[in-house]
């Protein structure tokens, strides 16, 4: 079957889990979720290849297609689900983050099913145009047509004037979608390993009994065929590669054999110790701003999604790299590439666009990577020093390339762009 294959044009249908699970989970509650999802992934990897889902929204569409039933069963889900002025000073824009990420569960808990599941999908910024028409049907009461709305209206009861007033003004729907995104991932996270072990054990069969089939089928043409030439059983060939071998040398062949790679070995060590002697110091690796920047053209495009929420569960579902990704004013994400730097060292770029030519490349390394990376790209001490502070920008400007670094967890970001300012591009990003 089409959905277990590896083929690089096609999307791994565990990219979609990551959205898909906080949504199950409103439909059917934590304990039936992975029941529902088994079940959507069995109808997906029994679809023909042409028919099978590729995108978030084909399973999206199959999840709701599987869940009314389910949900019939189950009961009512529980769980998740402005404009306001920009360039509002960081005390108030970060006093309305934590204000709302600290409500946000207590609001979430007070809307009914079908309020909650709204607000999961549009979190999830998968597109909209299946999601509402379609699961319409498994509630009784009527789906929100705004979702930032909703959500507003169930902080300012839960909050007093001035706090509400604070995170409308302060943040506006987008940003306010991020922190619920925050809220919504601390709450399902991690989605069971039981449950990615089932899907991979569902996906492997299919693919399996779809193998056995083709096999069949050639099996039977070839008889069609009629009988031809016989082929050759394995103790024929066997026996062919056993002639060809050579003979086993004798005693002198294997001492002349020793004394001139014993002559060949010291002739290099010398030739080595010479060279090393006579050579002046290597020149230290160059920072790791400008080994991104020097880098942006060797990245190899992978997956092209225009979803950040895509683009994450890609990271997460090749790299195991579970991070939330930066907003970048005025631009789109394009996509994820991959640019392999050492043998051992592949480090994930998500691609980005913006008006007039822009582009911006965010390398997503980790401390770990980082390591991996000694010898090829550095991270001075000054550098890990300024970001010992999560989510503070941190400029580097080299002769090479200039950047913006901060840190998130273990992840670290160097956004590079060779044809914007860099204080063009430090007004634009928002970790």
């Amino acid at each position: 079957m089409a959905l277990a294959s590896t083929s690089p044009d096609r999307p791994s249908p565990l990219e979609a889990l990551n959205l898909l699970y906080p949504l199950a989970c409103t439909l059917v509650g934590k304990k039936a979720a992975p029941s529902l999802l088994v079940r959507v992934y069995e109808q997906g990897a029994d679809a023909r290849p042409e028919e099978g889902p590729d995108t978030p929204e084909d399973w999206l569409a199959l999840l709701l297609r599987e869940a009314p039933e389910r949900s019939r069963e189950q009961g009512a889900p529980r769980m998740p689900g402005a404009t306001s002025a920009s360039n509002t000073d960081s005390l108030r824009r970060d006093t309305a983050e934590r204000l709302a990420r600290s409500t946000l569960p207590i609001a979430l808990a007070t809307c009914s099913a079908a309020e909650q599941f709204v607000l999961v999908l549009s979190a999830s910024q998968l597109s909209q145009a299946t999601g509402p028409n379609q699961s319409s049907t498994l509630f009784e009461e009527p789906l929100p047509t705004d979702p930032s709305a909703l959500l507003r209206e169930r902080l300012r009861a839960i909050l007093s004037a001035p706090e509400a007033d604070l995170i409308d003004e302060t943040l506006a729907d987008p940003d306010l979608q991020a922190v619920l995104r925050d809220v919504l991932h601390d709450h399902f996270a991690p989605i069971p390993s039981s449950l990615r072990a089932r899907l991979r054990a569902t996906l492997r069969s299919s693919s399996s009994s779809s193998s056995a089939g083709a096999q069949e089928a050639e099996e039977e043409e070839e008889e069609d065929a009629g009988p031809s030439a016989s082929p050759s059983t394995p103790n024929d060939a066997s026996d062919r590669l056993v002639d060809r071998l050579p003979s086993r040398p004798g005693p002198r062949a294997l001492g002349v054999v020793l004394l001139l790679g014993m002559l060949v070995l010291g002739g290099g060590l010398g030739v080595s110790y010479l060279t090393n002697s006579a050579s002046p110091s290597s020149a230290p690796p160059p920072s790791l701003t400008a080994f991104s920047a020097e880098q942006v053209g060797a990245v190899t495009p992978e997956r092209t999604t225009t979803q950040p929420a895509a683009a994450e569960a890609y990271l997460d579902s090749t790299w195991g790299r579970r991070v939330r990704l930066p907003s970048i004013e005025d631009t789109q994400v394009q996509g994820v590439g991959r640019l392999r730097a050492t043998d051992n060292a592949e480090i994930p770029v998500v691609l980005y666009t913006g008006g007039k030519g822009a582009q911006i490349a965010a390398f997503v390394y980790s401390y770990a990577l980082l390591d991996r990376l000694d010898g090829t790209a550095r991270l001075d001490a000054q550098l890990r020093g300024q970001l010992t502070q999560r989510n503070r920008l941190v400029a580097d400007e080299q002769p090479s390339g200039n950047g913006l670094l901060w840190r998130d967890r273990a992840t670290v970001f160097v956004v590079v762009s060779p044809t914007l300012a860099p204080d063009t591009l430090r007004a634009r990003v928002q970790p």
